[in-house]
């Protein structure tokens, strides 16, 4: 999408509030993670401390829920950790995709908008700059995304650590539907071209076919796999487009074309 130079820019005001007006529906759709976790880790027996520090550094459902089982386990916690960055690992993709639209900024900020960089704050960011991408102000939409859902996350799991009791079956009412929806609306908008497309249905096919693997790596090897198959087709096309070089001419002006020797 070519840039619209017809208006200006959007404000880091209007960035800050577009990107907290955007999050809401996304911070409702978390809630209910963020409250089993917490209800989960009541009756785990983890401290209300560890549990809170969990969500603070993890910053992850999955990673974490699989986290807090092998620590009820007693896993090792070299494991525990490792497998947690197995887990969220995707999140590192969604960094590397966003990487040349954050280049220009420094160390710190780039920093702080890795950190939050979850699925629904890539999702609502892809789109922000595919919409835009004049250099901005649109780090401060990011940041605002970021900082509202990891409020909500913080706060839903310390809601589910106090009430757990009353929380127990929370799995079972589907609330999860909700965060599902919201992300395949965000998603589809991301596939115009064929190529997108393509990767999509590639990493969701693998990811489908490699489900038995454990600790949720399938997701990793299908992002991985659809990654690299886009990277390639995008290299060849863009070789294909490469045009040929001009021919040299026969002789340049002001000079006399030599003879062969005989």
């Amino acid at each position: 999408m070519t840039p619209n130079t017809t208006t200006p820019a959007p404000t880091r005001q209007q960035e800050i509030r577009t990107g907290l007006r955007d999050a809401v529906p996304l911070v409702l759709g978390a809630l209910p993670f963020g409250l089993l976790f917490g209800a989960v880790a009541q009756q785990k027996g983890l401290s209300l401390f560890n549990t809170l520090l969990m969500s603070t550094v993890v910053n992850g459902g999955s990673a974490q829920m699989i986290g807090l089982g092998m620590i009820a386990a007693g896993t090792a916690w070299p494991l525990t950790v490792a497998t947690c960055l197995v887990v969220n690992m995707r999140h590192v993709f969604y960094s590397a995709a966003l990487s040349a639209k954050v280049r220009h900024l420094s160390t710190a900020w780039r920093a702080v908008l890795a950190f939050g960089m979850i699925d629904a704050v890539y999702a609502l960011s892809a789109k922000r700059y595919g919409a835009d991408d004049r250099r901005g102000q649109q780090h401060w939409y990011v940041l605002a995304v970021s900082v509202l859902m990891y409020v909500g996350w913080l706060s839903s799991t310390l809601v589910g650590y106090l009430y757990g009791k009353d929380l127990t079956k929370i799995d079972g009412l589907g609330l999860d539907f909700a965060i599902y929806a919201t992300y395949i609306g965000l998603v589809v908008g991301c596939f115009t071209t064929k190529r997108a497309v393509a990767a999509g249905l590639l990493a969701g096919v693998l990811a489908l076919a490699l489900h038995h693997l454990p600790y949720q790596s399938s997701l990793f090897v299908a992002t991985l796999a659809a990654t690299v198959a886009l990277a390639w087709w995008e290299g060849r096309d863009k070789a294909r487009a490469v045009p040929a070089p001009a021919p040299r001419p026969a002789e340049k002006a002001g000079t006399v074309e030599r003879q062969p020797v005989e």
